[in-house]
């Protein structure tokens, strides 16, 4: 969009949802389907194959890839005004509601509960935004169909059922359940999303924000247990934050935005790698914790590909949060950014160095009250430090919490924050003996090709709160020694042999 132009942008994408509607035109016209909306990758014959329970080999999750061109089409519509893009997903909306309506309940939960070809992605998600965006209530009805109704359930009562569970088929279907929520008032979606999430973070969660071995969860309260040669998809933790963001949205609970800082700027962050291409995207589809392991770069060409180039065009997504009423803004992340929140008249500019500096200064250009809410991270061990103008701040800065700056706002104002930034030796939940070393919100990788867990003694550094700064030395830019190890930071994009996880001895 930078480079091409508002009006060049719209016009490629018009030619892309042209091309589609021409493919959708001649799919319905050759008579061989059962609705005129059908539009998929594959033909319908996948479709018929999962409603009889076809295992994944036999066929590969066609609503997935259904909910992929919804999802693009939606986009089209909201952010380039296309009305056939629009159409088409309606069209489409309507072919799967003409599926799926006439199936009794236990066999869709049969369907969606299959490994990978009952996967579908954020089917009930996008349908839930078409409702929204076309006021059409059936949309709604017809994401609800796509409820795997014993997961719900039993999220719902905080009964944990997760263990063997594909995590990316079913990460996003709370995303879509969250929003079916919010159309319907149904509680029971509500508290199965912030169940599940519950179930995931912190006691399935890696150091990085990562989770799962092979692509499927693991037992509950085991991450040192859990740590194998295939660990961390990627796309599972591309849609944790989407989940967590949209939580954060619901509860204004900050322990979502921890998660959401964690993982985006350790995994995903990370999962890039920092190399200049035109022709490879090099992302990671596992971002391994294992001893010794490398990251798994390349031009992968299935979910990891695909979210891994999407994931790189979303840093901007919950930087702030303002209120309904624009009564107060949430600063959630500290990136350096530029905030014009027309209607409030207020410009707020982001200056910082973060991650490699604890610390951010914001200008706010805006005359006003407005109640400027500054996260606390919850790794922070030496104080958080606010001013204004240069004038301290007096106010109780709780780690994990929001601290609010409820004022009369002038063009100019200068809010200063420091944090500053320590490196703190964290167990993991099962093996307090297995920990990551992390500085401030960066995670730090050992590089090794060792295959067996590093043994590291910490105790003659450990301080009261936790920290062991006196064991490694700063070589700049975010990377340290600890002895003879080298530590880079999980961001850094590098393709070295490392260690996520040492041994104290």
């Amino acid at each position: 969009w930078a480079s091409t132009g508002e009006q060049v942008f719209k016009d490629k994408v018009d030619a892309v949802v042209e091309g589609l509607a021409e493919v959708q035109a001649t799919l319905a016209a050759s008579g061989r389907y059962s609705h005129p909306g059908f539009l998929a990758a594959y033909g319908e014959w996948q479709f018929s194959r999962l409603e009889e329970y076809a295992l994944y080999g036999e066929i590969w999750a066609p609503y997935y890839t259904c909910h992929k061109i919804m999802a693009g089409l939606r986009d089209a519509a909201v952010l380039a005004d296309d009305e056939q893009a629009l159409a088409i997903a309606t069209s489409m909306a309507r072919w799967v509601r003409h599926r799926l309506a006439p199936l009794p309940a236990e066999q869709r939960d049969r369907m969606w509960g299959i490994y990978i070809a009952g996967e579908y992605g954020g089917m009930n998600e996008v349908l839930c935004d078409l409702a929204a965006i076309t006021g059409e209530p059936e949309h709604v009805d017809t994401a609800r169909l796509f409820d795997l109704t014993p997961v719900v359930q039993a999220c719902a009562e905080d009964r944990d059922v997760l263990d063997g569970l594909h995590a990316n088929q079913h990460i996003p279907q709370f995303t879509g359940y969250l929003k079916t929520y919010d159309l319907t008032g149904d509680e029971t979606y509500r508290d199965a999303a912030e169940g599940f999430w519950d179930m995931v973070v912190p006691g399935r969660t890696f150091a990085h924000g990562g989770h799962g071995e092979g692509e499927r969860f693991g037992p509950p309260d085991t991450v040192a247990g859990e740590i194998g040669p295939r660990n961390a998809e990627t796309c599972g933790t591309h849609n944790m934050l989407k989940l967590s963001r949209l939580l954060f949205w619901h509860t204004l609970d900050a322990r979502y935005m921890e998660f959401y800082e964690r993982g985006l700027l350790n995994h995903i962050v990370g999962s890039k790698r920092d190399t200049a291409s035109d022709t490879s995207p090099q992302v990671t589809y596992m971002y391994g914790v294992n001893p010794g392991t490398l990251r798994e770069y390349g031009n992968t060409g299935t979910c990891c590909g695909g979210t891994g180039l999407e994931n790189h065009t979303k840093y901007r997504d919950s930087i702030y949060f303002r209120a309904a009423d624009g009564s107060t803004l949430w600063v959630n992340l500290y990136l350096a950014s530029t905030l014009d929140w027309s209607e409030r008249g207020f410009r707020v500019t982001q200056e910082t160095r973060y991650p490699k500096a604890g610390s951010t200064r914001l200008r706010v250009d805006g005359a006003g009250r407005l109640d400027l809410r500054l996260r606390v991270p919850g790794w922070v061990t030496r104080g958080f430090a606010v001013s204004v103008n240069g004038t301290p701040v007096e106010a109780a800065a709780v780690p994990g919490e929001y601290l609010s700056l409820d004022r009369e706002w002038a063009p100019g104002d200068v809010v200063d924050v420091e944090m500053p930034l320590a490196v703190r030796a964290v167990p993991t939940i099962d093996d307090p003996g297995l920990v990551s070393l992390e500085w401030g919100p960066t995670v730090l990788l050992a590089r090794s090709a060792s295959t067996e867990f590093l043994e590291v003694s910490l105790y003659a550094h450990m301080g009261l709160a936790g920290t062991v700064d006196s064991a490694v030395v700063p070589t700049g830019g975010g990377y340290f020694r600890l002895g003879d190890l080298e530590l880079e930071p999980a961001w850094s994009g590098d393709h070295t042999r490392y260690h996520m996880y040492v041994r104290r001895s």
